[in-house]
């Protein structure tokens, strides 16, 4: 049996309302699927092995053998096989026992009992785990405890209400936010998480480091809308029950993308650490089974640890509908594809895509580069620092009488109180007065404080003349 140590905490009071008080010494664990009772040592822990005593079903162990794959996947943990014998005894062993009522697991330890994990062998809940059920879940949050990971709602540190459901961790009572802790789970029955949740990355990660080394090409995330199946880089993950999807992507490096080009209904898609995706109303789980409750999304992006941004997302992809991008601090690149599509570059040097449809693209701070494709689109400046003259934004394929630039949200006179509107002046040089908005060589061009120098500028490519219809002002 490896050694433990304290686990210290963090600033974070999400993460540590999930640190328990020990975790293993080690970064690499053994298990195993005891055959035999005999193989537990008496006394042993609360007699579970003398307690309706049975092996494993081979449905739980590759369940097991999942979860394990989603927390050494994040953190950097490995964990070897190993056949239980009575002279060879693994750091985590997995068994039924009527003992516990539901399932449990027994936290970091010397004692013979560390590390182990038990679920209830009569009740036959626990028979048939599969990816968004209860019995897969329960799993994946038992091996939390064997890991070091604690109930959100016990301990010194307790979890903020807002976060204290399994949309945000495994080791959650509460299905929703809210929810009584006396209710138990209430979700429809493919309606639990299907892997670790954000705040689970992050704990973990903080007890045993994070695993960079996981996707850490370049990466393509797909889901299927008729099933809810992951695939990443074309490779099938595994079909969830119900066609829910609920879980969190972690990534480890690379220039990524999600990919929602099989959707047909608008997707709402956010790269920003902790932030979530929904790709349609269908596939949101139903965290109350009468769907009064419903998950806050599809997709989670995990958190980054200590500021690290290889874990970042680039790149989303929108489908044929109606779809909201929004970028992250990275260098993102987003289409709209089909539809009339909404997207936001955020910081960071972008390359916003509108695809057909009448799309908007708000570029926003960084040096950015649009493109409208076809339709009528509009490309909207909320500030100067959107697009300064040192910097500025370039946009393409603007079509007079179609597309449009909207310059409504900036003042265009700083010198008094109020949002007032731009002056369009044509190729006329700047005269001294705030306010005026000028085209020429290429330039678009904008002085909003009368010094006769430009505050604004974006290059429109391959555009040799402008009129103020082409603006909204």
């Amino acid at each position: 049996m490896p050694s433990t140590s304290s686990i210290a905490t963090t600033s974070n009071t999400y993460i540590n309302a999930l640190l328990g008080d020990e975790k293993w010494a080690t970064n690499s664990l053994t298990y195993s699927f005891p055959m035999s009772s005999a193989y537990y040592g008496d006394p042993y822990g609360s007699s579970e092995p003398v307690d309706n005593f049975g092996v494993f079903l081979s449905g739980q162990q590759a369940a097991a053998r999942a979860a394990l794959k989603l927390y050494s996947s994040v953190a950097n943990l490995t964990f070897t096989a190993i056949t239980e014998t009575s002279y060879q005894h693994a750091d985590l062993r997995f068994a039924r026992s009527d003992k516990p009522g539901t399932a449990w697991a027994y936290f970091p330890s010397t004692h013979e009992a560390g590390g182990d994990v038990w679920v209830n062998n009569s009740s036959r809940i626990y028979d048939a785990p599969r990816k968004g059920n209860y019995a897969y879940l329960t799993i994946v949050h038992e091996i939390g405890h064997a890991l070091g990971l604690e109930h959100p709602h016990e301990g010194s540190t307790i979890m903020p209400l807002s976060r204290d459901s399994m949309e945000y961790t495994v080791m959650s009572y509460r299905s929703y936010t809210g929810a009584s802790l006396s209710s138990g789970y209430v979700n429809e029955t493919w309606g639990y998480s299907q892997s670790l949740m954000m705040y689970d990355i992050a704990a973990i990660q903080h007890l045993y480091g994070a695993n960079y080394a996981t996707n850490s090409t370049n990466t393509t995330y797909a889901w299927s809308p008729a099933t809810g199946e992951l695939l990443v880089n074309g490779v099938r993950q595994g079909a969830p029950g119900g066609n829910r999807i609920l879980q969190t992507v972690w990534d480890g490096g690379g220039a990524d993308t999600y990919d929602f080009t099989q959707y047909t209904t608008g997707v709402q898609v956010n790269l920003a650490p902790g932030t979530w995706t929904i790709t349609s109303t269908a596939q949101r789980a139903k965290l109350k089974w009468d769907g009064t409750k419903l998950a806050a999304g599809n997709i989670a992006n995990a958190l980054l640890y200590n500021g690290d941004t290889r874990s970042l997302i680039e790149n989303a992809w929108g489908g044929s509908g109606s779809d909201t991008l929004k970028g992250n601090s990275g260098n993102n690149t987003l289409k709209g594809n089909a539809g009339n599509d909404v997207l936001y570059g955020y910081t960071g040097n972008d390359a916003l895509v509108g695809g057909s449809g009448n799309d908007k693209m708000i570029g926003q701070t960084g040096q950015d580069r649009m493109y409208g494709n076809s339709g009528a689109d509009t490309f909207i400046f909320s500030a100067v620092s959107d697009s300064p003259t040192l910097a500025r934004d370039a946009i393409y394929d603007f079509k007079r009488g179609e597309d449009h630039i909207d310059l409504r949200s900036i003042d265009a006179n700083t010198l008094i109180t109020g949002n007032q509107a731009f002056t369009f002046i044509g190729q006329t040089a700047f005269t001294a007065k705030a306010g005026q908005l000028r085209f020429s060589g290429g330039v678009l061009s904008a002085d909003v404080n009368g010094d006769k120098s430009a505050d604004f500028a974006a290059t429109m490519v391959g555009l040799t003349s402008m009129a103020s219809s082409d603006f909204y002002l």
